[in-house]
């Protein structure tokens, strides 16, 4: 979205060429991320790209970004990274992290200079650790606990004027912890911010794979429902693909529909085994479609989801379950099971 503002803005074709450049690498490594949250806990199944490659090309992306905010970004590699040139870890993951924090960044220091630091991290017989630090020379956070960052819907003093929703550094541990990694926060001097980033590297003789568990699916080799056909319904496009493409990549087969309308004239002709619907829309909210849904013969016995960033009610029925955003998918695909394992034959 901060790309997409940057070209509108943009009266420089050279500019607003990098710009869409920048704009296709982010947008195809958001697309990777969401189909293959189903696939973390595998062997990852992306081309293998060197770190030092990777972060040159990172370099290029965030630069263009610096640029277009008026400030600089640079990039630091350590010697002894560029002698072993070990795969990138989970690029695609690694990427999202770091823009997060580029984001912040430009957000809440602006004219601030950006330098991301590499170094490589090896005691005795551990796997080695790829250390990246984020900095810049902008206000930092005051007075506030570090860890407190990485709470949801936690802003720093004096971000109230910033457009964000507290969720960046929240995705970003969470994101790292998934991989096996950790991110901390800390005053960078004189003044400014720093994030560390430490996560596993292996060289390239050792066996690549990721951690179980944390993102994605449970460990079962495939959903025991596998094909189950889901509707969802959203009147914003955004959410309606990512929630899509999500359970498309969890195995099942999802139905959409942007109005509630649309939604009532999809029952008429597609066998459904649930349905997942936002509270928030125009033509009917989520609570009114659910009311018409379950008045027709043959639907009364539907699970039905509720959606939404607001905190569930009290009293959620006739609701089966609600489901806050940020989607967790390990959380979706457990619920999405607990329902059909009622609903469906085994």
């Amino acid at each position: 979205m901060s790309l997409t503002d940057l070209i509108r803005a943009s009266s420089d074709p050279d500019k607003t060429a990098a710009l869409i450049d920048a704009l296709h690498f982010a947008a195809s490594n958001a697309m990777a991320m969401v189909e293959g949250g189903s696939e973390i806990h595998k062997p990852s199944q992306q081309d293998e790209i060197s770190l030092v490659r990777w972060l040159s090309e990172f370099e290029g992306l965030a630069g263009v970004l610096a640029n277009a905010h008026g400030t600089r970004f640079s990039l630091s590699v350590d010697p002894a990274l560029e002698a072993t040139n070990p795969p990138a870890p989970a690029p695609v993951y690694l990427h999202r992290t770091l823009m997060l924090l580029l984001d912040n960044a430009l957000k809440y220091a602006p004219g601030a200079e950006i330098t991301l630091n590499t170094a490589m991290e090896r005691h005795g017989s551990e796997p080695s650790m790829l250390l990246l630090s984020l900095c810049d020379t902008g206000p930092g956070f005051g007075s506030d606990t570090p860890d407190l960052l990485f709470e949801p819907y936690h802003r720093g003093a004096g971000h109230d004027a910033v457009d964000g929703k507290g969720l960046g550094l929240w995705s970003a541990r969470h994101i790292l912890s998934g991989l096996g990694g950790n991110i901390t926060a800390t005053a960078n001097h004189p003044h400014g911010a720093r994030f560390d980033i430490r996560l596993p590297i292996e060289s390239r003789n050792e066996k690549k794979g990721l951690p179980t568990g944390s993102i994605g699916q449970p460990e079962e080799e495939h959903p025991h429902h596998d094909g189950a056909t889901i509707l969802i319904v959203d009147d914003n496009r955004t959410n309606l693909l990512i929630l899509g493409e999500l359970l498309k990549a969890l195995g099942y087969l999802p139905v959409a529909a942007q109005t509630g309308a649309e939604a009532l004239a999809l029952l008429a002709e597609t066998p459904l085994d649930l349905a997942i619907f936002d509270i928030h829309m125009e033509d009917m909210s989520g609570w009114d479609l659910l009311d018409r849904v379950k008045a027709i013969p043959g639907f009364a016995a539907l699970p039905v989801f509720a959606i939404s960033a607001d905190e569930p009610p009290k009293d959620i029925a006739p609701f089966r379950d609600w489901i806050r955003r940020p989607i967790q998918p390990k959380e979706l695909y457990t619920l999405i099971e607990g329902a059909l394992a009622e609903e469906l034959p085994a």
